[in-house]
C-alpha cells in the first residue's frame, strides 16, 4: 500500500496556524464567564443577607432609643427636689441600666441653673428646648446629643446626654460586629460613631439605612468585612485564566516572530530619516569637528547661511572659508575658545562672510560633543544669523534716542513713576529743572502731586510753595513696558494763565463798572423826570402847609397829613437816589436771599420813563410761585436792566403800535427761567454766533462788551444765557439761574 502525503491549501493552512489560539480564545471566555456568573451569585446573596440583618439591627437600636425616651419622660413626671429618693433613685437606675446614657442633668428654665447631675463629670451646654438636639464633635469628645424635656412642675429642664458610641457598643451584638463595620451617620453622612473596624471586603458592599425615631436625620450603615479564603481557592481561577492568557499570547508571538526584524529595519531607517529631517529644518547653523579642529559635520541651514555646500566644507581647517579677511583675529579667538573649553555659555558675537562676499552677523555657541560611549570626540558649535536682530536693536535704540530728544524738546515736565513704590523711572529734562532733580540723583522716589485713582485720569492744579508757581497736572494710571503698574505725570507750567485770568477778572469788573455809569448816563432823562415827580410834589405839599398856617385858625390834621404826605415823597426820592448808587457803586459780589419780582420791579421803575418815551407796552407773566433765589440782587439787576434796555431800543423801526415787551418768569425744574421778548427786526444767524463776543455790537454806538458781561454775571450764578429770534418776530434772550437752596443763616 503506498502513502500519499497530505497537502493542505494555504488558506487552510492559515487557519490550522490559528486554530491553537482560537481554542485558547474560547477556554478564556468560558472560564470568565462562569467566573462571572459565580461571583454574582456569590455577591447577590451576601447583599440579601445584609439587608436582613442591617433591618435587625435598625430595630434594636430603635427600640432602645424609645425605652430610652419613654423612661425620662417618666422620669420628667415624678416629683423632683434635692432630697427626692424616688425621682434619684429612677435616675441612677436609668443611667445604670441604659449605658448610651452619658449623664442626667436638671437646669432651672429661666436661668439654666443646674440643680442636680449625675454622674458628677463636666456639663454639656444646653439650647434651652425641648427635644433632641445634637452636640457636634470635639478635639476631647466623640459626638453626642441631648434630649431635653420639661419637668412635671413647668419650672425645670430633664437633660440626658446620649453617647453614639455606647449605643452602638451595647445595641450590636457580636455575631453582627464579627460580619460587618457598623457606622452610625448624621445628616450629611458624617461618622458619628463606628463599631469594629477590620479590613473591609475589596467589593465594597455596604447598605445604608434611615432611622425612623428621634433624633430625626440618624442613619446606620454596615459594610461588609473581608472574609479571608483559602489561598488555593483564590489563586486557582487566577491561574487558569492566566494559562489561558498564556496560550493565547504564545501563539500570538509565534504569528508575530516572522515580522520583528523587517519592523526594526523598518523603524530604524524612519529614525534616520528623522533625525535628517529634524537636522534640515533647523533654522539655526550646526557644525561638527574633531578635536584637532576640522570640520566633520554641517547641516543644511550652515549651508544655506554660508553659502558653501557640505562638500566644500566638510574636512577645512582654519583660516576657514567663511571667515572674512578683516575679522580673521576675532573668528579665530571664537575658534579657539570652543576648542579649549572656553566657550561663553551665553554665546559670542562674531561676523561671518558668506560665499558671495556678503557679510553677516551670528551669535555662535560651543559644547562638547561626544559619542555613544561617553567618549569625547571633538566639538559641536550652533550660530543664529542675528544680523536683521542687531539691525532692529540698533533702529530701536535710534527710536529711543530721538524719544528721548523729543521729551527733553518740551517745556511741560513728563515724569512716569512706579505705582506701588513711588519710584522715579523716568523724566525729562523740563521736569529735572522744574523741581531741581540733580543729574546724579540715582534711584530716587517722588511724592504725588494730588491724591490717585485708579477709575478716572486726574486733572488737578497744584502750587509749588517754593518757586511760588502754578502747574497744571495731568495723572494717568498705565502699564509699563514690564507690564508694571504706573502712573504718567505731565505738569505744566500756567502761572502766567493764572495771572492773566486774574487780570481778566479784574477787567471785567471795570467794564461792569464802566457799563453800569455808561447805562447811568444814558437814563439821566428818565431819573431827572423820577426825581421830579417827588420832588414836585414835596413843593406843592410845603405850598399847602404854607397856606394853612396863614389862616387865623389853622387845620393842625390837614397840616399832619401834608408833612406825611411830604415825608412820602423824600423818601421816594431817597430810594431813587440809593438805588442809583448801589446800581452805580462798584463792589465784589455779594449774595443774599431775593425775588425775582423785587428785582423787576427796581429795574422796571429805572426804565418806566424811557419806556414812556419810546411808547413801549410792558407785559409781565408768571407761572406760580416762584421760589426765592440767592444771587447778587445789583448784578441781577443789571443783567435785567441792559437785556430791557436793548429790547427797547431794538424797536426803534417798529410801528408804534406793535412796540410791546413781553417778560415771562417760569420755573424749570430747580431753575428759575426768565424770558425777555421783544419786536424788533431780530438777528441774523451770523450775527447770533458773534452777539456774545467782547466788543461785538449791531448797534452805531456801543462799546460791545453789555452781552459779554451779561453772560459773564449769568455764569458766575451757575446759569445760562442765550439769545435766540421770536417766533412771532423780533428776538428774545433767554437766562436760568438755581433757585435758592441755602438757609436764612446765610444771608447777610
Amino acid at each position: 500500500m503506498t502513502l500519499h502525503p497530505i497537502t493542505l491549501s494555504p488558506r487552510l493552512g492559515r487557519w490550522l496556524q490559528l486554530l491553537p489560539g482560537l481554542i485558547a480564545a474560547l477556554f478564556t471566555l468560558a472560564f470568565a464567564s462562569w467566573l462571572l456568573l459565580t461571583t454574582d451569585a456569590d455577591q447577590k446573596q451576601r447583599s440579601n443577607q445584609l439587608e436582613q440583618d442591617l433591618l435587625w439591627q435598625k430595630q434594636a437600636i430603635q427600640q432602645q432609643i424609645t425605652a430610652n425616651t419613654d423612661a425620662i419622660n417618666a422620669l420628667a413626671v415624678t416629683d423632683y427636689n434635692k432630697q427626692s429618693a424616688l425621682f434619684q433613685a429612677r435616675a441612677f437606675s436609668l443611667i445604670q441600666n441604659s449605658p448610651e446614657i452619658v449623664s442626667l442633668v436638671v437646669r432651672n428654665q429661666d436661668d439654666f441653673k443646674i440643680w442636680w447631675s449625675a454622674p458628677q463629670q463636666k456639663v454639656r451646654p444646653f439650647n434651652g428646648e425641648s427635644g433632641w438636639s445634637t452636640l457636634p464633635a470635639k478635639h476631647d469628645q466623640p459626638p453626642l446629643a441631648q434630649y431635653a424635656v420639661s419637668s412635671a412642675d413647668g419650672h425645670n429642664f430633664i437633660i440626658a446626654t446620649f453617647s453614639f458610641e455606647r449605643l452602638l457598643q451595647q445595641q450590636v451584638p457580636w455575631w453582627i460586629a464579627q460580619r460587618y463595620q457598623v457606622l452610625l451617620l448624621n445628616h450629611n453622612y458624617v461618622t458619628l460613631a463606628a463599631k469594629s473596624s477590620r479590613q473591609l471586603d475589596p467589593s465594597g458592599l455596604s447598605t445604608r439605612i434611615a432611622l425612623d425615631t428621634p433624633p430625626l436625620g440618624l442613619s446606620i450603615q454596615a459594610e461588609l468585612y473581608h472574609v479571608p479564603r483559602h489561598r488555593l481557592t483564590e489563586s486557582l481561577p487566577w491561574v487558569l485564566l492566566f494559562l489561558a492568557i498564556g496560550m493565547l499570547a504564545s501563539t500570538a508571538l509565534l504569528h508575530r516572530v516572522m515580522r520583528v526584524r523587517s519592523q526594526a529595519e523598518m523603524q530604524l531607517r524612519a529614525e534616520t530619516a528623522l533625525r535628517q529631517a529634524m537636522e534640515d529644518s533647523l533654522v539655526s547653523g550646526m557644525r561638527a569637528m574633531d578635536k584637532d579642529g576640522r570640520l566633520i559635520y554641517v547641516n543644511r541651514a550652515f549651508c544655506e547661511m554660508t553659502g558653501f555646500s557640505a562638500d566644500e566644507l566638510l574636512g577645512q581647517q582654519p583660516p576657514l572659508p567663511y571667515w572674512p579677511p578683516e575679522e580673521l583675529e576675532r573668528c579665530q579667538a571664537a575658534f579657539d575658545a570652543i576648542r579649549l573649553g572656553r566657550a561663553d555659555p551665553n554665546g559670542q558675537a562674531v561676523r561671518f562672510m558668506r560665499k558671495n562676499g556678503e557679510r553677516f552677523d551670528v551669535s555662535l555657541h560651543g559644547s562638547s560633543l561626544i559619542d555613544g560611549a561617553g567618549r569625547h570626540i571633538g566639538w559641536m558649535g550652533s550660530l543664529y544669523d542675528i544680523t536683521e536682530l542687531k539691525r532692529e536693536r540698533e533702529v530701536l535704540q535710534a527710536s529711543h534716542q530721538r524719544f528721548v530728544t523729543v521729551l527733553d524738546g518740551l517745556d511741560t515736565a513728563v515724569a512716569v513713576s512706579d505705582a506701588d513704590s513711588g519710584e522715579l523711572l523716568m523724566s525729562n529734562r523740563q521736569f529735572d529743572r522744574s523741581f531741581n532733580l540733580p543729574d546724579w540723583r540715582g534711584r530716587c522716589c517722588i511724592v504725588p502731586f494730588s491724591a490717585r485713582r485708579f477709575d478716572t485720569p486726574i486733572d488737578s492744579e497744584w502750587y509749588d510753595p517754593i518757586k511760588k508757581r502754578w502747574f497744571q497736572i495731568k495723572s494717568r494710571h498705565n502699564l509699563w513696558v514690564d507690564d508694571s503698574d504706573v502712573w504718567l505725570e505731565v505738569a505744566t507750567d500756567i502761572t502766567a494763565l493764572k495771572s492773566a485770568a486774574e487780570r481778566e477778572r479784574l477787567q471785567n469788573e471795570k467794564l461792569q463798572q464802566t457799563s453800569r455809569l455808561i447805562s447811568m448816563g444814558e437814563m439821566a432823562s428818565s431819573l431827572a423826570h423820577e426825581l421830579n415827580q417827588p420832588l414836585g410834589a414835596i413843593a406843592s405839599y410845603a405850598s399847602g402847609c404854607r397856606n394853612i398856617l396863614a389862616n387865623p385858625q389853622p387845620n393842625l390834621q390837614q397840616l399832619s397829613q401834608a408833612i406825611e404826605k411830604m415825608g412820602e415823597q423824600a423818601r421816594r426820592a431817597g430810594q431813587i437816589i440809593r438805588g442809583i448808587r448801589e446800581f452805580v457803586q462798584r463792589r465784589a459780589p455779594h449774595r443774599r436771599r431775593c425775588t425775582i419780582t423785587g428785582l423787576l420791579d427796581t429795574v422796571l421803575d429805572l426804565q418806566s420813563h424811557e419806556a414812556v418815551r419810546r411808547g413801549v407796552e410792558i407785559s409781565i407773566s408768571e407761572s406760580g410761585d416762584l421760589p426765592p433765589l440767592y444771587v447778587d440782587p445789583i448784578m441781577l439787576e443789571q443783567v435785567l436792566f441792559n437785556l430791557i434796555r436793548n429790547a427797547m431800543e431794538a424797536m426803534n423801526d417798529t410801528p408804534a403800535s406793535q412796540r410791546t415787551l413781553a417778560i415771562m418768569l417760569s420755573r424749570e425744574h430747580d431753575y428759575l427761567q426768565v424770558i425777555i421778548a421783544d419786536r424788533g427786526t431780530g438777528i441774523s444767524s451770523e450775527q447770533m454766533e458773534q452777539l456774545f463776543k467782547p466788543f461785538y455790537t449791531t448797534k452805531d454806538t456801543g462799546m460791545g462788551m453789555g452781552l459779554n458781561i451779561c453772560r459773564s454775571i449769568i455764569e458766575y450764578h451757575q446759569g445760562r444765557l442765550w439769545a435766540e429770534n421770536n417766533p412771532g418776530g423780533g428776538c428774545r434772550f433767554i437766562f436760568t439761574v438755581p433757585f435758592s437752596e441755602e438757609t436764612q443763616a446765610n444771608e447777610p
